[in-house]
């Protein structure tokens, strides 16, 4: 939250810079009494600030993971340098009725965007070139290791993890029962196969980490959240606090750089915290009055374009208009979901299979329709139903929920909350079309799930709009 912060403030500094050297530049060279500016015109300037900043939250340039994709930032920025000189446009003409002048107007798009991408690939460059921050993480076993190798892929985090430590109890754990036997990898691991995790050097024993660690220059130690607790290892974490060295659980540490949850973290005790997160009556009544309020206005909008939807639609292939199919929603029960028919009409019992990036099924009017996201407001029909909610997993066709749950651990977790229209892995991912990317889609989902808040939802409302814009995950 802190990072975002300073993004923000950070954002608002260097475009109202930029903006007052897109002014110090007509007015030497162009127009000497023009009045643009802090100082000249106040309002317009901090309207073109205001936009600026929301739009580069909205195209995710706050993302720290984000950063390194140089190329996607530059369009990102100057596609928010240019929302920034429209915004200042239309502002001065409400405020003066009169324009700012087109070179005004694209310089004001030029600085704009070269502050924003400017200070981002400076930072983009330090995180890549920077000193790194040594961590070690206390576990040798294949979960632990390969919880490494993922960390270490990270490249926005500037950790660098340099051993495990030897953990005595994890053996008699074992033996006692009190672990599991480590689970394979998920099919399309978090860990990077060319980050050398399994390379990865031990550095010595836990109950030595006190005395090994300080002489390493190592000040961060990370420790699985499915370790069990005991009275050895508090004591060798407190002993290593007590040095200096910086304790925090994977978890935590993953999901704050990476945005969702590694499954090899998931267990009972999880299972317990996303319980209790979704204990709260309060939460859950205003959460479906927002629903039931947006799903009424959705579908009123619905209403006024059906005509003209039930006639492109039927003019481009023949078959219905609405499709419906079954979903499985939440706790597992499933529902006819509704949608405006995209693809060439199929008999009832064709088998179900995930749509392909170019799939030859879509119809021409439905590409279009899927671009839009239009073919999605009949669900608000089920939102009103309160069979989904606007934010929440995607729900996903019985025989693939059965499918993938025969090769996804704990794929049976993300029914814990309702499905939504959209959600936390659509805005991150996208669309998912094999297992291996349905099993990143659901570290995406549970991360939502032992998360989610109102706050958050609003969150991906407003970043569902962006995606919608620049047409990501849609099939």
């Amino acid at each position: 939250m802190s990072k975002r912060i300073g993004f923000v403030v950070l954002d608002a500094v260097v475009v109202a810079v930029a903006i007052e050297l897109a002014a110090w530049l007509v007015r030497a060279g162009i127009h000497p009494r023009i009045e643009l500016g802090l100082v000249q015109t106040t309002v317009v300037t901090v309207a073109g600030v205001a936009v600026a900043v929301l739009g580069a939250y909205l195209c995710a340039l706050d993302d720290p993971a984000q950063l390194l994709d140089r190329s996607a930032v530059l369009v990102r920025s100057a596609t928010v340098g240019v929302l920034t000189s429209v915004a200042m446009l239309l502002v001065s003409h409400t405020v003066w009725f009169l324009g700012l002048g087109r070179i005004a107007l694209v310089l004001i798009g030029i600085t704009v965007t070269g502050a924003l991408a400017g200070w981002r690939l400076v930072y983009a460059s330090f995180l890549e070139k920077g000193p790194r921050v040594p961590v070690v993480v206390l576990g040798d076993g294949p979960v632990e290791r390969r919880f490494a190798g993922a960390l270490s892929s990270l490249a926005h985090t500037r950790l660098r993890v340099v051993g495990l430590l030897h953990d005595d109890e994890a053996d008699a754990d074992r033996r006692l029962g009190l672990r599991q036997p480590a689970p394979p990898a998920p099919p399309n691991p978090d860990a990077c196969p060319a980050c050398g995790a399994p390379s990865l050097p031990v550095l010595g024993r836990l109950r030595d980490a006190a005395r090994i660690l300080p002489g390493l220059d190592v000040a961060w130690a990370i420790v699985l959240d499915t370790t069990p607790v005991s009275e050895t290892r508090v004591a060798a974490l407190s002993a290593l606090q007590a040095k200096g060295v910086r304790i925090s659980t994977a978890g935590t540490v993953w999901m704050n750089a990476a945005r969702r949850l590694p499954l090899d973290l998931v267990d009972a005790r999880w299972v317990l915290t996303a319980l209790e997160q979704n204990d709260r009556p309060l939460v859950h009544r205003l959460k479906r009055c927002i629903d039931v309020g947006v799903s009424a206005v959705g579908l009123l909008l619905l209403a006024a374009l059906w005509p003209w939807l039930w006639l492109v639609v039927r003019l481009d292939s023949p078959g219905p208009v609405l499709f419906a199919q079954d979903r499985v929603g939440h706790r597992g029960r499933s529902f006819r979901l509704y949608k405006i028919r995209t693809m060439v009409h199929q008999p009832k019992d064709a088998p179900a299979r995930w749509a392909g990036a170019s799939d030859v099924r879509v119809t021409r009017v439905g590409r279009v329709l899927r671009q839009l996201r239009i073919d999605e407001l009949p669900q608000l029909y089920n939102v009103l139903r309160g069979e989904m909610s606007l934010v929440g997993p995607r729900p996903e066709q019985p025989t693939i929920v059965q499918e993938l749950q025969r090769h996804i651990a704990f794929f049976d977790y993300r029914h814990l909350v309702k499905p939504g229209i959209t959600g936390w892995a659509q805005i991150h991912q996208g669309y998912a079309a094999s297992v291996e990317a349905s099993a990143i889609k659901l570290s995406y989902d549970l991360y939502y799930v032992g998360r989610h808040s109102l706050a958050m939802d609003l969150d991906i409302i407003l970043r569902t709009m962006f995606v919608m814009l620049a047409r990501i995950g849609s099939r």
